[in-house]
């Protein structure tokens, strides 16, 4: 039943992003209106993250990052169910994402080298079409075809056949998207299978052992399972930022955290990430999903 009404959901999403990119990004201002100023989506959620993790950024400067993360929210929103009737190659060719060529290098050089790559990202960019990463290279090693994004599963049943069906839209439907919880019995099951493991690795940890580091000044918990994974089976780690240049521009970023997880320290991966991601997040403050409640653990989101 749940699947049959997200379907009914998802039908006239598909309609709806055969309109083209401009034609979305009018639907975003729009968007972007509701959630600022009619909705106050997650207003005092971000207001909250903003005043403890930006501690020197004023009230003034703080109500601009809002601002401005509100049009990204609203942007990429917008821009992924345009994507659901365009392939990779049609969002490469409209110059939409690109890669850093010394990224490019670094990814296929991992790939070429090794049994498999851990790959750690973030909501950072327009993550949820990260997936097309092959196309937006200029001599990718591997393909889509090669890669498995590991997800949380969501509470809700309705939601999550609806994140399903969208998000497979981008991905193999054989091994394409693998629960978090199920993905190291999926890596052992193929070892023998050179793959691009992408976890998106910034959400507040649900259960299960999790790592505490400093950032941006806050004492903040992280899901372990991609460093765990990684340091079992002897694999290279990659970290990605999708930085968003301007609208309608991404570029993505790529740098090697480690070639052989297994020589590492247990917890020497999730520091050395944590650090590049505040480094990114400083550096383009409304870049990233600062209407998540991440900081469950020291925040207090009720008030």
């Amino acid at each position: 039943m749940y699947r049959v009404l997200a379907w009914i959901i998802a039908a006239p999403l598909y309609l709806l992003s055969l309109l083209p990119l401009r034609v979305h990004y009018l639907f975003s201002d729009i968007i972007r209106f509701l959630l600022q100023r009619v909705l106050k989506y997650r207003r005092k959620v971000i207001d909250i993250n903003l005043k403890a993790a930006l501690p020197e950024a004023d009230a003034a400067a703080r109500k601009k990052i809002a601002a401005d993360y509100y049009e990204y929210l609203a942007d990429v929103i917008c821009e992924m169910v345009w994507s659901m009737t365009r392939s990779g190659r049609h969002i490469a060719c409209k110059g939409f994402y690109r890669v850093d060529p010394e990224g490019e290098k670094v990814m296929n050089e991992a790939y070429r080298t090794s049994p498999s790559v851990m790959v750690l990202l973030a909501h950072t960019g327009n993550w949820e079409l990260a997936s097309d990463v092959p196309y937006y290279m200029q001599d990718p090693a591997f393909s889509s075809d090669d890669m498995t994004v590991a997800y949380q599963t969501l509470h809700s049943k309705l939601s999550e056949q609806l994140f399903l069906i969208l998000r497979r839209v981008r991905l193999p439907k054989e091994g394409g998207l693998v629960p978090s919880h199920k993905v190291l019995r999926y890596m052992l099951q193929n070892r023998g299978r050179r793959r691009m493991y992408f976890f998106i690795s910034d959400q507040y940890p649900y259960g299960g052992v999790s790592k505490t580091t400093k950032f941006l000044g806050l004492d903040t918990e992280w899901a372990f399972g991609g460093e765990s994974v990684a340091r079992k089976l002897h694999l290279p780690v990659l970290y990605v930022y999708l930085d968003r240049v301007r609208r309608g521009e991404y570029v993505i970023k790529i740098s090697q955290i480690c070639s052989d997880a297994s020589l590492c320290r247990e917890g020497e991966i999730t520091q050395a990430y944590s650090a590049l991601l505040e480094k990114d997040i400083l550096s383009r403050n409304e870049n990233w999903l600062w209407s998540h409640r991440r900081w469950k653990n020291i925040l207090n989101y009720k008030i």
